[in-house]
């Protein structure tokens, strides 16, 4: 990945949850699967990892308040 794309990716996890939610929904209207093509193992692997670190995130944000 580039640094300006890690730049990106910094910019965003720093945003607060709603305006993630935001720029989150405006990517998925313009991007497809038919852009990209299919989605490989490694990929769907690491799409579920990444999704599962931020429900884990977000439990022990929950948890210590």
């Amino acid at each position: 990945m580039s640094s300006k794309a890690q730049a990106v990716i910094q910019e965003f996890n720093s945003l607060p949850q709603v305006e993630q939610m935001a720029v989150y929904q405006a990517i998925s209207r313009k991007v497809t699967a038919a852009d990209y093509g299919p989605l490989t193992d490694e990929d769907l692997t690491a799409i579920a990892a990444e999704s599962f670190a931020l429900l884990d995130e977000e439990e022990n944000r929950a948890e210590s308040r």
